[in-house]
């Protein structure tokens, strides 16, 4: 009888146990912080990371696990092509998953420049771990045998973490299992939201209009349409002031035809800043502008309650976040590729700044924060498990 009881209890033990989640990673990204922090400290999980220490992208900052944080840290074998191109293999995330056997793996999305990611995914599926695809749920501009591929592994997966609805219903269209996909929109870090508190009044139409534009610069971004848009409204007699935050291979270019349109005085090139002294600048803008390619600075503008102004969405100039902007909400877009629609559209938010800075307030705190996230990243594993929301 001893013996009988014994054996129960153990049972019971593993039962009671939460679920171990294994999430793959490139590194430990410095936005991701937060929300990694803030799913370890979930109890209905044990979520550990495994993830490289040297990053592919020159550009991304890393942070120091602790406070709980599990990290299985491996070796990332990264092939240069170019500044934006490379290949990455992870063969001691695959070795890791082998030995560890999680319930649940999460992998960061289809991408081509994993290649681990496949070989990993099968090997998953061959042990019998549910699998899940943390990804953009994007199928443009692969062609139709990359178009064909992803779906095979996206419906054969056992659960889909989009980042926006807009992705669910995209890949739900192309005839993946609707119920297996959750939206878990994104986030930054816990101290970027505090100047949401600080933001002042912004009803001052006649004044200078300040501008600020955030991030990478390269050609994707398209920067020449921002310098066209402030020589546009110059031209016209309006007063604005454009920094720019942030380095790239696009630089020189942009100083440059800001110095043959005769704006050099009106945009302001800034470098790299981080912290307190991007905070300066975030205070101090009216709006955001991302001429194209509007990502996680939209999420970084609406934390300040700064609405944003982007190119209209063609589905494959933006990655998911800009669904975020709302037309007269949290934002305005501007028609594709023209500077002239660019400079009216910033007119014309000028005039509802306060209106638009609460829409970015309001939408922050009902989608884009760590807790937010870090809930709705829990609800599709346990889903995947049956076991309901876990609250």
């Amino acid at each position: 009888m001893t013996n009988l009881v014994d054996d129960e209890s153990a049972v019971g033990t593993r039962l009671s146990r939460p679920p171990a989640v294994l999430l793959q990673y490139l590194t430990l990204i410095h936005y991701r912080k937060s929300v990694f922090e803030e799913i370890a400290a979930d109890g209905r999980i044990d979520f550990e990371i495994c993830c490289g220490r040297e990053s592919p992208y020159a550009d991304m900052r890393n942070f120091e696990s602790g406070r709980g944080l599990k990290v299985k840290f491996i070796r990332n074998l990264i092939l240069h092509f170019s500044a934006k191109h490379f290949i990455c293999w992870q063969l001691g995330a695959i070795f890791h998953t082998i030995r560890t056997r999680p319930q649940v793996l999460v992998l960061l999305g289809l991408d081509p420049h994993v290649i681990s990611c496949v070989p990993h995914f099968l090997v998953a599926k061959m042990l019998g771990i549910k699998v899940l695809w943390w990804s953009h749920a994007t199928l443009s501009r692969q062609g139709r045998l990359g178009d064909a591929v992803r779906l095979f592994f996206y419906r054969w997966a056992d659960g889909i973490l989009a980042y926006d609805d807009q992705g669910a219903e995209r890949l739900a269209a192309a005839g993946v299992r609707a119920r297996t996909m959750t939206t878990v929109w994104n986030c930054i870090n816990h101290e970027d939201y505090r100047l949401i508190e600080e933001r002042p009044s912004r009803g001052h139409p006649g004044g200078t209009l300040r501008l600020l534009y955030v991030g990478r610069m390269y050609p994707l971004k398209k920067m020449h349409l921002l310098v066209e848009a402030v020589a546009h409204l110059k031209g016209n007699g309006v007063p604005v002031l454009v920094d720019v935050v942030g380095t790239g291979p696009s630089l020189d270019d942009t100083r440059q035809l800001a110095s043959c349109l005769h704006v050099a005085d009106e945009i302001i090139f800034h470098g790299e800043l981080y912290q307190e002294q991007l905070a300066d600048f975030l205070r101090a803008a009216d709006l955001g502008v991302v001429p194209s390619w509007a990502g996680l600075s939209v999420i970084q503008y609406f934390a300040a309650g700064l609405p944003v102004i982007t190119e209209e969405n063609r589905q494959f100039n933006h990655p998911p976040e800009v669904s975020a902007v709302i037309e007269g909400e949290t934002g305005y877009y501007f028609e594709f590729d023209s500077a002239e629609s660019l400079a009216e559209t910033i007119l014309r938010a000028q005039a509802n700044l306060d209106e638009l800075s609460r829409g970015c307030t309001r939408l922050v705190s009902e989608r884009f924060r760590p807790e937010i996230m870090k809930d709705r990243m829990i609800e599709g594993v346990l889903k995947v498990l049956g076991t309901g929301s876990g609250t």
